[in-house]
């Protein structure tokens, strides 16, 4: 019986390590924001465009020249963050096959 608790508090524990680092992660990312927002207000136009560029430049890329590139949560982020040179990024290691691509 003492097993059965164990293991239940053992998930009950990395559910919230993983509510946690999402928390954190959250927090960073809207103390981010806002320091653009009062800080960087000029450049934010660019950056949102630029990141917009690159998950269309993603998604097309998918589409027309590399179908196998994943579309998941890593990928996403890094095109939205990184723009233009995110996508370009991930193109390259995908077509040199050292990340970003779908084992057989």
């Amino acid at each position: 019986m003492s097993e059965i608790k164990a293991i239940g508090l053992e998930s009950h524990v990395s559910r919230h390590l993983e509510w946690r680092s999402v928390e954190i992660v959250v927090l960073i990312l809207v103390v981010v924001v806002v320091l653009l927002l009062t800080r960087g207000g000029r450049y934010l136009g660019r950056l949102i465009v630029n990141g917009i560029v690159g998950l269309v430049l993603l998604f097309l890329t998918n589409l027309v020249l590399a179908e196998d590139i994943p579309i998941n949560l890593l990928t996403v982020l890094i095109c939205a963050i990184g723009g233009v040179l995110g996508w370009l990024i991930i193109l390259v290691l995908h077509l040199l096959g050292v990340a970003f691509s779908i084992p057989a």
